[in-house]
């Protein structure tokens, strides 16, 4: 997918932002000087800044988000096009006194930590030696926050997705290796979960359990989770399914949370299904 031309460059001066990556669960900060548990310098961002869009971040500003952790990285070319490299990360901050278990982002089941998560089209790897990996501790700076909805570039004629709905990515930022963590859990959910709440599930590691595929792979390699031209649909971007058909059945599923013109559950590797 194609990002759409930034529309201008606008700073935002955030202060008092904690760090991202704060001790959750069984994770444990392994960043240079104890950059992890920091507090960021008046410019940065966190991510549920960007998600809860309360002033909205306008399209094209740069980024500057400090300590969050990579979940999955794209390496598959799954249609030979050379359409890999697609990074995701998320952050943990604490709930404070927020009452919805959604919005911005999701709510931890212990309910102490909100997860939000933002995925890098195109990035910039620094060091250049650098492959990501998932419980990876990276910074996000420069390129331009974009709210990507098709218009203009998806479909013949282009068809932006309905409901204004759109992705929120950064595209051709830098993400440069800050330190290494524990792999962060993922979040359990239901399939109902994922087609109500997609948009606040966006670019989330989660988990759900019980899964039976509901027909075999379609022509674009999507096998149906749920009901209906819009349900949710398990996808092969990040590694193949093999012997996918109706009626196969998977006690656990894990993938990112993903969106293009319908729910999406993209697992990244055969370790996240388990039959």
């Amino acid at each position: 997918m194609a990002s759409r031309l930034a529309k201008g460059l606008v700073a935002l001066a955030l202060s008092g932002v904690l760090g991202s990556c704060a001790d959750y669960g069984d994770t444990v900060c392994d960043e240079p000087s104890g950059g992890c548990f920091r507090t960021n310098n008046s410019q940065a961002l966190t991510l549920r800044v960007v998600r809860a869009r309360n002033p909205p971040l306008p399209e094209g500003s740069p980024v500057n988000v400090r300590s969050v952790i990579v979940t999955a990285y794209d390496s598959y070319d799954e249609d030979m096009s050379g359409s890999v490299g697609a990074l995701y990360a998320q952050e943990y901050s604490p709930v404070g006194d927020a009452t919805d278990p959604w919005a911005p982002c999701p709510i931890t089941a212990d309910r102490r930590y909100r997860v939000c998560a933002i995925s890098l089209f195109s990035p910039t790897l620094a060091p250049t030696s650098f492959i990501p990996r998932a419980g990876d501790i990276v910074d996000l700076v420069g390129g331009a926050y974009d709210e990507f909805d098709c218009s203009g570039v998806c479909g013949s004629p282009p068809q932006p997705f309905a409901n204004g709905r759109f992705i929120p990515q950064v595209s051709r930022g830098t993400a440069r290796q800050a330190g290494v963590a524990t792999a962060p859990t993922p979040l359990a959910v239901t399939l109902d979960d994922i087609v109500n709440h997609n948009a606040e599930l966006m670019g989330i590691l989660v988990t759900v359990e019980n899964v039976t595929l509901m027909g075999a792979p379609d022509r674009r390699g999507e096998i149906a989770l749920t009901a209906g031209r819009d349900g949710l649909k398990l996808t092969q971007e990040f590694t193949p399914i093999a012997d996918a058909a109706a009626g196969t059945r998977f006690s656990r599923i894990t993938g990112v949370v993903t969106f293009f013109y319908g729910p999406k559950l993209v697992p990244r590797s055969t370790a996240d299904l388990v039959r």
